[in-house]
C-alpha cells in the first residue's frame, strides 16, 4: 500500500541533521528521493522536543534552531495537536517497555493509517504489531 503520509521519528531527523550520525547518509538519500513524490510529513510536537533537544546538547543551539526553522516554514510539514489522554491509553494498551514517545507516533500512525520514518527497531517491532 503506498502512503501519503509520512510519520517522521527523532531517530531519522537525528541523523538527517547530524553529519556525523552512522545512519546520515541513509537518511540524506531518503529525504533526496522524497524531495519529488507528494508525500505530508508529520512531526509530533514530542519528536521536535526530543530532536531540538538532541541537535543542542550534541552539536549546538544554531543546529537546533536551523530544524526548527526548516520545519516550520515547510508545506509539507504537518505538526499534529497532542491527545494526551489517546496517547496514554495506547501506551496502558501497549504495555510494552518502551518510550511514550515511541508508542504515540505509532498510535498516530496507526490512526492517519501512514508510514514511519524511523531507524528504530522497537517502533518498526510495535507497527507491525498493531498494524
Amino acid at each position: 500500500m503506498e502512503h501519503k503520509t509520512i510519520i517522521v521519528d527523532s531517530s531519522f531527523l537525528v541523523a538527517f541533521y547530524i553529519t556525523n550520525d552512522s545512519q546520515h547518509v541513509v537518511a540524506v538519500n531518503t529525504v533526496r528521493k522524497l524531495a519529488g513524490i507528494e508525500k505530508t510529513l508529520v512531526i509530533h510536537p514530542y519528536v521536535i522536543q526530543e530532536v531540538a533537544t538532541i541537535l543542542t546538547y550534541r552539536v549546538g543551539v544554531a543546529l537546533a534552531i536551523s530544524f526548527l526553522d526548516d520545519i516550520t516554514v515547510s508545506e509539507r510539514v504537518i505538526i499534529p495537536t497532542v491527545n494526551t489522554e489517546q496517547e496514554i491509553e495506547f501506551f496502558r494498551r501497549i504495555g510494552r517497555k518502551m518510550s511514550f514517545v515511541d508508542t504515540a507516533l505509532v498510535n498516530v500512525a496507526r490512526q492517519m493509517r501512514a508510514a514511519v520514518l524511523t531507524f528504530d527497531k522497537q517502533i518498526l517491532s510495535l507497527l507491525r504489531s498493531v498494524a
